[in-house]
């Protein structure tokens, strides 16, 4: 049996690493589709007529208080929250890596500055430490791209996006120091320094392979905690400008409306939900996969 064919009946065993599989590629496949069949007009286009109508057959999620359809809204607020999601996941990866890879490797001045700057960032709550820098860097970025003649609205996500991914780094960077201090003591890096292999060399073929299922399980659950993210600072009003719908801003319009009218903030929270559930379970299967000590159950 090949490597690849024992991974995937190892993971098949798995039932809630399965149930998040299948959901992952359920929603990626919405945003893909979203992007290629729903118009944007069909999500922002108001129709005061049929405002506040409950689910039915031709508003399977009802619609809101301007009349515009809420299933076509979550699923088009799809795309948003997984591009946030991987995107600030690959921002805070990169560089929390390099510098995670650069500390435990080198030590000594470069250990003791790279550790302090991460100490002093993880002493700030993750959320409130992107409110500050979307709240404060967003709008002069947003400015700065009007200035030459682009559409505000069109990079309303990049200051959160840049926000998070500033935000994220140094849970990584203190991942992979902790992992590197380890395997540079192995005996094959041992064995590359001695026949003359030089640092950069070193770091990138033989210690950073030795990173990769520990940053891909680390990685696919920090989506979840990413799009979580993002639905708080949209619902705050730090996120897409109106009327480009996501999930946190269609909670936050719904919240006025919870008593009488519960479908408005249901479906984009259970949406948020099933993500966040599915990148989890997933998480937690590649996690229980790539553990050595699992292999033998």
């Amino acid at each position: 049996m090949s490597e690849y064919a024992e991974f995937w009946r190892r993971f098949r065993r798995n039932p809630l690493a399965m149930v998040g599989l299948i959901t992952v590629v359920f929603i990626c496949l919405t945003a893909i589709i979203a992007g290629i069949f729903v118009p944007q007009d069909s999500v922002i286009t108001q129709d005061l007529r049929i405002a506040l109508n409950p689910p039915s057959w031709q508003h399977p999620f009802g619609t809101d208080h301007l009349g515009r359809d809420i299933f076509l809204r979550v699923v088009y607020a799809s795309r948003t929250s997984l591009l946030v999601g991987i995107t600030v996941v690959a921002i805070g990866m990169t560089l929390g890596t390099l510098l995670g890879l650069l500390s435990g490797y080198f030590g000594g001045w470069v250990d003791s500055l790279i550790s302090r700057v991460v100490d002093i960032m993880l002493a700030f709550p993750f959320l409130l430490l992107a409110i500050a820098v979307s709240a404060t860097v967003g709008p002069l970025m947003l400015d700065w791209i009007a200035s030459y003649g682009f559409d505000r609205s069109q990079f309303s996500m990049l200051p959160v996006i840049i926000a998070l991914g500033f935000a994220t780094f140094p849970s990584y960077a203190r991942l992979v120091r902790g992992s590197v201090l380890s395997i540079k003591e192995e005996q094959f890096v041992d064995s590359a320094r001695a026949i003359g292999v030089t640092h950069l060399p070193i770091m990138y073929k033989h210690i950073l392979p030795n990173l990769f299922g520990t940053l891909l399980v680390y990685g696919t659950l920090r989506v979840s905690t990413a799009i979580l993210a993002e639905s708080g600072l949209s619902f705050l009003g730090l996120g897409a400008l109106p009327p480009e719908p996501t999930w946190g801003n269609m909670l936050s319009d719904g919240r006025e409306y919870l008593l009488f009218y519960s479908w408005l903030p249901l479906f984009p929270g259970l949406a948020i939900l099933v993500t966040v559930l599915g990148f989890n379970f997933l998480g937690d299967g590649l996690r229980d996969l790539l553990d050595p000590r699992m292999k033998d159950l």
